[in-house]
């Protein structure tokens, strides 16, 4: 009995010593579609897992201005995201235009995502977030060319 609460102790005070290794820094940068900024837009940083690890922290998101700026937030409300690699995702939806009187849906009316799937639903976006924080994790968006 005494050896399984030496060994939970350890693995408690592990987890804690891992918890304090990660680190949580500032993080900021600008949002272009098509060389323009994109205003109103969701920028979300989700960290990757360790190699070989199945958990997942969580991820900091942030809104742009009308110049396309945007800071990004962890869940506790502190500036910032956690250090190393993230998958980004962007989105920007608008509701659809209705031609009705009839009251909306529980919800609302449905939303239309703006951003092309390779940014937003289906990313293939990753920025790699340095320990020191970084005021420049641009993204430059292109709308798909029809042919």
């Amino acid at each position: 009995m005494r050896a399984r609460i030496l060994l939970l102790c350890l693995a408690f005070a592990s987890m804690q010593g891992c918890e304090q290794k990660a680190k949580i820094t500032k993080v900021s940068g600008t949002v272009t579609l098509d060389g323009k900024p994109l205003a109103n837009a969701s920028v979300s940083f989700q960290p990757n897992p360790p190699e070989g690890s199945a958990s997942i922290a969580a991820g900091s998101i942030g809104t742009t201005n009308e110049k396309g700026e945007y800071t990004l937030k962890y869940i506790t409300g502190e500036e910032g995201c956690w250090v190393g690699t993230h998958r980004v995702r962007i989105s920007l939806p608008q509701t659809q235009a209705v031609n009705t009187d009839a009251r909306p849906p529980p919800g609302g009316w449905p939303k239309k995502e703006t951003i092309p799937p390779q940014f937003s639903r289906d990313s293939e976006l990753t920025f790699d977030v340095p320990p020191g924080g970084t005021k420049a994790a641009d993204f430059q968006l292109t709308s798909p060319k029809d042919e």
